[in-house]
């Protein structure tokens, strides 16, 4: 590289930021909508986490002298009025066209605006990759929650670094937050357990801040001394392809369900994206990234991100998914709402008047005018239906959870009791031709919902069934209840309607442990899935019935889908569990599969030996 002699840090605008702010914003945009075919384009948010540390603390290190009100006061003018219209617009929409989603949305619209989005998640045991009843439409601010925890901390980190530049060098300050970095990117591997789920490991503040650590070092290590801009030469432009490529390949392959993600994979991308963002602002590559297409996507990119998932949202929702044209059509909608989001946020805050052309002007008045009053409409709304949401209980939720506890207690003192049981049922059904004595049944809250029914068609069961229950889960019980001599010769399996069974190495591999673990020679009967708002029904159902069924002659299926998918009143509110005559047919269902295909299996078997 050769000095050119032009320097960017006396620039306002950097140069090539937007390119970067493209390419990121193009990810996640794409994982959100296709995250079958991106698989990796969360990694946008990474990179998005690198540009904010960056331009902190450039821009934080470039000021005469530092004022807090004024810094805190630019965060807030800069994160919130969009956020507020986002927000608060789909609430007052979604209270006219899905008011079921507004009732109890109190405490998460409160942990978005208040910055905590991301723990709020976490407790909620929300898996970005595999959402119940597909999460909400803003699932996705979990990001903002980070910024906003950054933005709060950064002065002491500056004052911080400061401190010790003043004391022992520029080395040993930016070295300071190194560490910091460092720590933060250690925590994910160390952490990393794959029978566990990964969404602490993906929404925590303290494993992902390093990103926007490292972002700071480079802002801070540019903005502290006059530099030049360099030339780049045909190295640097290979290795900004290079890398570009890569990202690309990420974009598509890498799964935020993949065990190297989390190894290594997001720190390996993350550092890749410091690399891209030093040859963008250190060399002349900047310049020659700017492009209308790529200022347009870079200063919208706020406003897209924000607007995409409650429109996917809705789109879902409404069950105009799979209609001729919907991705278009879908983000042609994302980019017009950004557009008008920020159109309206800077006519008020910073009574800038969006069009400048005066062709067809009174029109453009009158149609921006419409769709402001309309916006502030659903915005007042949506402050009503947020406010009033404050305290709201469900009461088919609050039953049912009352219910499942009360199941779970009284299984504990029954199991003791079953296995007495079973003993004598075995003596009276020893001459049985079907012997259904001593079934063990693990399953998740649809099965402990329907013990009743399960205890009276399969006396004597053994049942184990809890609340939120993972396939991961299930692989523990099996081994324990292995180990004490309590699994018996057949088996009945729910384990699916909280999470993915397949579609990933992760998931698999729990299955498949699952079915070594209760051996080739049981009989295993697993329950297939309904719950028709997860994005993982027909991937488990298929899975059951094309993989596990199809090369395990051991495993058969219960097909509780094919008997409830087109009769609701046989599941409560929530669309998962059964209600009352469900649950009856739930246990008859069970028994009648075991029965015909134990039945079938013993006729086969006395036909070979003849």
């Amino acid at each position: 590289m050769q000095d050119d002699h032009n320097t960017t840090q006396n620039k306002k605008h950097i140069s090539g930021l937007d390119a970067l702010r493209t390419l990121a914003i193009f990810g996640v945009t794409f994982f959100h909508m296709f995250p079958e075919y991106i698989k990796g384009g969360y990694l946008g948010v990474s990179l998005f986490f690198v540009l904010t540390g960056f331009l902190l603390a450039y821009t934080t290190t470039k000021q005469e002298s530092f004022n807090i009100l004024k810094y805190y006061a630019k965060r807030f003018k800069r994160i919130y009025p969009e956020l507020l219209v986002t927000v608060l617009g789909t609430l007052g929409l979604f209270y006219f066209v899905l008011p079921k989603f507004v009732r109890g949305v109190f405490p998460e619209v409160t942990s978005i605006f208040l910055g905590y989005n991301n723990w709020w998640q976490i407790f909620q045991n929300a898996d970005y990759f595999a959402r119940i009843t597909s999460g909400s439409p803003f699932t996705h601010l979990w990001f903002l929650g980070i910024e906003i925890q950054y933005y709060l901390i950064w002065p002491v980190l500056y004052f911080l670094y400061r401190a010790i530049k003043n004391s022992f060098g520029k080395k040993v300050g930016l070295g300071f937050l190194a560490v910091l970095a460092l720590v933060s990117a250690a925590l994910t591997p160390i952490l990393y357990n794959p029978d566990v789920d990964v969404t602490r490991l993906y929404y925590g503040t303290d494993t992902r801040v390093y990103a926007l650590l490292l972002g700071a070092i480079i802002g801070l290590w540019l903005a502290d001394e006059e530099k030049q801009t360099y030339t780049i030469n045909i190295r640097g432009k290979m290795l900004f392809a290079v890398i570009f490529l890569l990202t690309l390949v990420a974009y598509v392959f890498m799964s935020g369900q993949a065990s190297f993600t989390y190894r290594a994979g997001m720190l390996l991308m993350t550092l890749l994206f410091c690399m891209m963002l030093g040859l963008v602002v250190m060399t002349n590559l900047g310049a020659r990234l700017e492009h209308p297409v790529c200022k347009f996507f870079g200063t919208y990119s706020y406003g897209i991100f924000l607007w995409q998932y409650p429109v996917i949202y809705l789109f879902g929702h409404k069950n105009a998914g799979n209609w001729p044209g919907t991705s278009f059509i879908q983000l042609v909608l994302i980019v017009l709402l950004a557009i008008f989001s920020k159109f309206l946020c800077d006519a008020v805050f910073e009574r800038a008047w969006p069009f400048t052309d005066k062709k067809y002007l009174l029109q453009k008045k009158i149609g921006f005018g419409l769709a402001a009053a309309i916006c502030v409409i659903l915005m007042l709304v949506g402050t009503q239906a947020f406010v009033s949401s404050y305290g709201y209980i469900d009461t088919d939720k609050k039953e049912l959870e009352a219910q499942l506890k009360a199941n779970a207690a009284r299984l504990k003192a029954e199991n003791a009791a079953a296995e007495q049981a079973a003993l004598k049922q075995a003596i009276s059904d020893a001459k049985d031709k079907v012997d259904l004595r001593g079934i063990v049944c693990i399953g998740d809250s649809v099965m402990l919902g329907s013990s009743s029914a399960l205890r009276k068609q399969l006396p004597g069961c053994y049942i184990d069934a809890a609340v939120s229950r993972y396939v991961g889960d299930g692989v523990k019980i099996a081994q324990d209840l292995k180990a004490s001599g309590k699994l018996g010769q057949v088996v009945l399996i729910h384990l699916g309607t909280n999470g993915p069974i397949a579609g990933s190495e992760n998931y698999e591999r729990h299955t498949k442990k699952l079915l070594e673990v209760l051996g080739p020679d049981r009989d295993i009967f697993w329950v297939n899935f309904y719950c028709p708002d997860t994005t993982w029904q027909d991937t488990n159902n298929a899975y059951l019935s094309n993989i596990i069924c199809g090369y395990h002659a051991n495993v058969h299926l219960v097909n509780w889908y094919n008997l409830v998918h087109n009769r609701p009143e046989l599941l409560v509110s929530d669309r998962i569990h059964p209600s009352s005559e469900g649950i009856r047919l739930y246990g008859e269902l069970v028994r009648e599969t075991m029965v015909r295909t134990l039945a079938e299996k013993s006729v086969k078997k006395n036909a070979t030996k003849k």
